[in-house]
């Protein structure tokens, strides 16, 4: 049963619980609460950020500096903070759930999502695969469960249809892409009778090739859940299927000269407007001119303020 199907899936929010390992690396805050590298002027307060919410922000993407709406107390690992771009905003409470908050492993994150489900699935899928590990298991496993309201088991549920979700999307960007390939591969004789000059069909089904070469590598990323790779592997592709495709700007750009100058001609002398009169002299009025010898020849009286000394 898929994540969506068993209503583990919300339309608009994620609320996930996460084990932290180390706390570093500090952070400090500006007058403004706003979360700041340890090394940022005038800044005073300082918190440990943890490596969950420090991962979790590194694969945010760009955001405006983080707001810390509950700054720490005595224990600078125990705080809230809220980071938001166009679509996505998140809050990251971190708080010790046993051993008085002694060591980092004594912390979890609490973090909630809200925004596109695609946009949050994305960013999950990139957390954990950054991370290395799997957030939700728990040090303490019974002191997690009475924080989070959930069993070890349905917290993992949780984690896993999210990522699922985030994974399968990438999946279905690669299946897109090689459906767009054998798509256009299927038109390419249909096309080839307009198509501009310097486009071949044979370099049209060469680019193609490279195209599929890849979306494999695109799916040898996937299972490597590396997502940036997922993405650089179709970025290439897409580069090869313009290069493919006599329709494209890439294709057009091979237009003769001759054809430009025709395609010029073409365009109707009442479309231009030529009633905007333009004066050029081929002097400056005399007035205008200004010699170093008109400027000698000028009364300007001449102040001395030596005396105001």
């Amino acid at each position: 049963m898929s994540g969506e199907s068993s209503g583990l899936l919300d339309s608009l929010e994620s609320l996930l619980h996460a084990q932290i390992h180390t706390g570093g690396p500090e952070m400090k805050i500006d007058s403004d609460s706003r979360l700041r590298h340890k090394n940022f002027p005038g800044a005073d307060g300082s918190l440990y950020l943890g490596d969950v919410a420090d991962t979790l922000l590194r694969v945010f993407g760009p955001h405006e500096p983080p707001l810390v709406t509950t700054p720490p107390g005595l224990d600078q690992q125990q705080w809230e903070i809220v980071a938001s771009d166009s679509e996505l905003t998140i809050t990251i409470q971190s708080k010790s759930y046993w051993g008085f908050g002694l060591i980092a492993s004594c912390f979890l994150n609490i973090i909630h999502i809200n925004g596109p489900l695609e946009r949050r699935a994305r960013l999950i899928f990139d957390l954990a695969s950054a991370l290395g590990r799997n957030p939700w298991e728990a040090k303490w496993k019974g002191r997690f469960g009475k924080i989070s309201g959930r069993s070890q088991m349905d917290e993992k549920e949780f984690w896993e249809a999210i990522i699922e979700r985030g994974r399968t999307d990438l999946s279905d960007s690669i299946e897109m892409m090689r459906n767009n390939a054998t798509t256009l591969e299927g038109d390419l004789s249909r096309l080839a009778e307009d198509s501009p000059e310097g486009w071949s069909e044979d370099s049209a089904l060469e680019s193609l090739s490279s195209l599929r070469l890849e979306c494999d590598m695109a799916e040898d990323a996937l299972h490597d859940k590396s997502a940036a790779g997922v993405e650089r592997a179709l970025s290439r592709a897409e580069v090869h299927l313009i290069e493919a495709d006599p329709r494209t700007e890439v294709a057009a750009q091979h237009e003769s000269a001759e054809q430009l100058l025709e395609s010029m001609a073409e365009i109707d002398a009442d479309e231009i407007d030529l009633t905007e009169e333009i004066l050029v002299h081929e002097e400056l009025p005399e007035e205008f001119v200004r010699t170093q010898d008109a400027i000698e020849e000028d009364d300007i009286p001449f102040v001395d303020l030596s005396e105001e000394e």
